[in-house]
C-alpha cells in the first residue's frame, strides 16, 4: 500500500512538472507545414477529431473549407506569365493570378497558397516534414507474475515523416529508433533496444487517373477499424483490434505489406479494399472496409451549413458507422507446413455530440488451426464500449468496458482513464485496469507522450 502511494505521488509530480512547460513551442511536421495548431486535427494528441480524420483520408492534403473564402476564379492566361503543373486546380489558378501580378507577395496570403511557388511546383515542402515522438510508460501491478510490481521503462522513440507532393502523391513513414527489448543483466542494468525497424512506409497516389480512387502501396495498417492504432488517448489498445487467438500472431491493427484502393464517395461514404502480401506464401490475403457518416464534418473536411433560425440536432451530432472483413492465412514458421486460415469481421460506431464521444466496437473471428497442430477450429468474439467527455480543450475523461472470448478464456476489462495535454503535442494519461478472467488482475498505468 505504501508503494502504491509512492507511485501515485510520483505520477502527480510528473503531471505537475510537465504542466510547467505551458509556454513551450513544439509542433509536429503537419502543423509546421500548414502553419496551424495541433488542435486543428486532434482532440488530445494523437486522437483525431473530425477534420483530422478527413485530412488522413485525403492523403494529407489541406482540405479545410473556409465559409468566408470565395471560390477562386481562373483568370485568362497571359503570355510569359503562365504557371504550369499538375495538382490542385484551385491552387494553380491562384498561382497563375499571382504570376500575372508580377509574382509579388500579397499582404494577406490566401489560405492554402504556399509562400514559395517554386518549391510547390518542384514538389518540395517548404519545411522538412520530419517529427520525433517519444513515449514513456509506467506500470504498477500488485500481482505481477515476475514480482516486478513497478515497471518504469521507455517504450518507444520514433522518427516520423509525412506529407504530400504536389497534391498528387501522399507519403508517410514511421521508423522506430528505440523500442523496449529484453532485460539481460549480464549486458546492462536496463532493458536492451529492439532492432530499429520501419513500422510504416507507404505512398498514396491521390485521385489516380482523374478518378475518385486513391492507390496506396507499401507497409501500413490495412484500413479495417474506424480508428487507427495511434488514434487513442489511452495507454492500452482497443481489444477488438489487438486480441490474439491461440498461437497465431495475427492482429488486425498491425502493419502489413499491402496494396490498397480507397475512395471518398459523395463526401459521406468511404470505401477501401486491399491485398496483403505475406512473405513466402503463394496465396494473398484480402480485406475490405466501408463507412458512412451522418451529420458533422464530412469526409472531405466540409462543415455542415447551420441554419440559425431552425436548430437541428445534426448541427451538433455526428455518427459514423463502419464495417470491415479480413481473410488470411498464416503459420508459426516458414519451414512448417501447418497453416491457419483465419477470418475477421467487425462493426463499429463513432458518435460525437458536443463534448461527448461514444465508441462502440465488435469483432468476430474464426481460426481453423490456431495452434498449428490439431486443426481444431476456434471462434472468437470481442466487443467494447467507450465513453469520452471533454471537460476542457486539454482535459478528457473516459471509461471503457471490454468483453473478450477467444475460446480458451472469457475476459472482462473495466478501464477508467483521464488524459491531459499541458501543451498541444504532449499527452499525459493516467489509466486503471480491472480485469476479470481465470484470475483477477489490477493494474495502474501512467503514459507520457511527446512529439515535435
Amino acid at each position: 500500500m505504501r508503494r502504491y502511494r509512492n507511485v501515485l505521488t510520483a505520477s502527480l509530480a510528473a503531471v505537475f512538472v510537465i504542466g510547467c512547460f505551458g509556454k513551450a513551442q513544439a509542433i509536429p511536421a503537419f502543423s509546421r507545414e500548414h502553419n496551424t495548431e495541433c488542435t486543428t486535427c486532434h482532440t488530445i494528441y494523437p486522437e483525431l477529431n473530425e477534420y483530422g480524420d478527413a485530412f488522413l483520408k485525403n492523403g494529407f492534403v489541406w482540405t479545410k473549407h473556409q465559409k468566408d473564402e470565395p471560390e477562386a476564379k481562373a483568370p485568362a492566361p497571359a503570355p510569359k506569365a503562365d504557371v504550369k503543373g499538375e495538382g490542385d486546380p484551385e491552387l494553380l489558378n491562384k498561382l497563375r493570378e499571382n504570376a500575372l501580378n508580377g509574382g509579388e507577395e500579397q499582404e494577406q496570403p490566401v489560405k492554402g497558397v504556399h509562400k514559395n511557388e517554386a518549391l510547390w511546383l518542384a514538389g518540395l515542402p517548404e519545411k522538412v516534414p520530419l517529427s520525433v515522438s517519444a513515449t514513456l510508460n509506467v506500470a504498477y501491478n500488485e500481482n505481477a507474475l515476475d514480482g516486478d510490481k513497478l515497471d518504469l521503462s521507455t517504450r518507444a522513440v520514433s522518427l516520423l515523416a509525412g506529407g504530400v507532393i504536389r497534391d498528387k502523391i501522399g507519403f508517410f513513414a514511421k521508423y522506430n529508433l528505440f523500442t523496449q527489448g529484453i532485460f539481460n543483466p549480464s549486458v546492462s542494468n536496463t532493458p536492451s533496444n529492439n532492432t530499429p525497424d520501419v513500422e510504416e512506409v507507404y505512398f498514396m497516389w491521390r485521385k489516380a487517373l482523374s478518378t475518385p480512387v486513391n492507390l496506396k502501396i507499401g507497409r501500413f495498417r490495412p484500413k479495417l477499424s474506424l480508428w487507427k492504432k495511434s488514434n487513442k488517448t489511452t495507454v492500452s489498445d482497443l481489444a477488438t483490434t489487438s486480441y490474439l487467438v491461440g498461437n497465431s500472431l495475427f492482429v488486425s491493427e498491425l502493419p502489413e505489406d499491402a496494396l490498397e484502393a480507397n475512395a471518398v464517395l459523395g463526401s459521406r461514404v468511404f470505401v477501401a479494399g486491399g491485398v496483403v502480401d505475406r512473405n513466402q506464401q503463394e496465396t494473398k490475403e484480402g480485406y475490405g472496409h466501408v463507412s458512412v457518416k451522418f451529420g458533422g464534418t464530412d469526409f472531405t473536411g466540409k462543415e455542415p451549413e447551420v441554419d440559425l433560425d431552425k436548430e437541428s440536432v445534426w448541427d451538433l451530432l455526428s455518427i459514423t458507422i463502419g464495417a470491415y472483413g479480413y481473410s488470411g492465412r498464416n503459420s508459426n514458421s516458414t519451414a512448417s507446413n501447418q497453416r491457419n486460415n483465419f477470418y475477421r469481421s467487425g462493426v463499429e460506431v463513432d458518435a460525437i455530440y458536443k463534448s461527448l464521444r461514444l465508441r462502440l466496437a465488435s469483432a468476430k473471428g474464426r481460426d481453423t488451426n490456431p495452434d498449428f497442430s490439431s486443426h481444431a477450429e476456434t471462434k472468437s468474439m470481442v466487443y467494447a464500449a467507450q465513453a469520452e467527455y471533454m471537460f476542457e480543450v486539454n482535459l478528457l475523461g473516459l471509461f471503457r468496458y471490454e468483453h473478450q472470448d477467444t475460446g480458451s478464456e472469457i475476459v472482462h476489462r473495466y478501464i477508467p482513464a483521464i488524459a491531459y495535454a499541458p501543451i498541444e503535442n504532449t499527452k499525459i494519461t493516467l489509466e486503471y485496469q480491472y480485469v476479470t478472467g481465470n484470475v483477477i488482475d489490477r493494474q495502474t498505468l501512467l503514459g507520457l507522450r511527446y512529439a515535435f
